[in-house]
């Protein structure tokens, strides 16, 4: 009997450490951890990604989620030199694992007038002066601005 009781203890402590906010609890809905870093979210909210800006390791994976009628692009001039570009498909959940330091501009495609896009910081910003010389308008430029602020604060 005392078996029992310490056995369900254990499993009501369990359940409510889950339960706090301290504790992540593992979801069905919620990607891998990848095997080489942390998986960090972004969720499609309405017209807008949140968090508009991320902060992650060299390393780690995002991964979009929630993105019905939505997709990610990464832009042309708006990532470090020789990463390859990405577009996801429209309405597909996506993540991508980030290797290469810096600052990466991204859009929703049909969204971006709106002003649906999102700025992912990976390590260094080792392409802070490219990002603060690049000739955007629009959306664009102020998501760029936003990059530029929180690069800055690092």
């Amino acid at each position: 009997m005392e078996k029992t009781f310490t056995l369900f203890a254990a499993f009501i402590l369990c359940v409510s450490q889950a339960w706090s906010a301290e504790v992540a609890v593992p979801s069905a809905d919620k990607p891998p951890v990848a095997e080489a870093g942390q998986v960090h979210i972004v969720t499609a909210l309405g017209l807008k990604f949140s968090p508009l800006v991320i902060v992650i390791a060299p390393g780690d994976t995002v991964a979009w989620e929630k993105m019905s009628s939505h997709n990610t692009q990464a832009l042309e001039g708006l990532v470090p030199e020789g990463v390859e570009l990405w577009q996801s498909s429209m309405s597909e959940n996506f993540q991508r694992t980030f290797t290469q330091e810096g600052i990466y501009i991204y859009i929703c495609t049909p969204h971006i007038g709106a002003g649906m896009g999102g700025v992912i910081i990976v390590g260094k910003p080792v392409n802070l002066e490219a990002i603060k010389a690049s000739t955007v308008k629009g959306a664009v430029k102020r998501i760029v601005k936003k990059a530029i602020q929180a690069a800055e604060a690092m």
